[in-house]
């Protein structure tokens, strides 16, 4: 739920936040919510990272490797899965 604070800010509420979108918080937030399918629930998680996109860790050195999501998300190359899932 999206809601307006005073000073025209935006808020808006989530279960669990990650923060970092390198190799552990995309892990974090992905088993979590591949966790909550297992057992039919649903939660919202927000990653939270402070570069433009992910994989543009260029501050803190970090080299993110997608390959790795193939081991989490076996399709994720064919599918649009991991939008879907975070």
């Amino acid at each position: 739920m999206t809601r307006w604070l005073s000073g025209g800010r935006e808020a808006t509420d989530y279960d669990v936040v990650v923060v970092g979108a390198g190799p552990m918080g995309l892990t974090a937030a992905i088993q979590l919510k591949q966790l909550c399918r297992a057992v039919d629930t649903n939660i919202s998680v927000y990653v939270l990272k402070k570069g433009s996109e992910v994989g543009a860790q260029v501050l803190s050195r970090n080299v993110f490797e997608p390959r790795a999501l193939d081991e989490l998300i076996p399709q994720w190359r064919q599918e649009d899965v991991c939008l879907s899932l975070l």
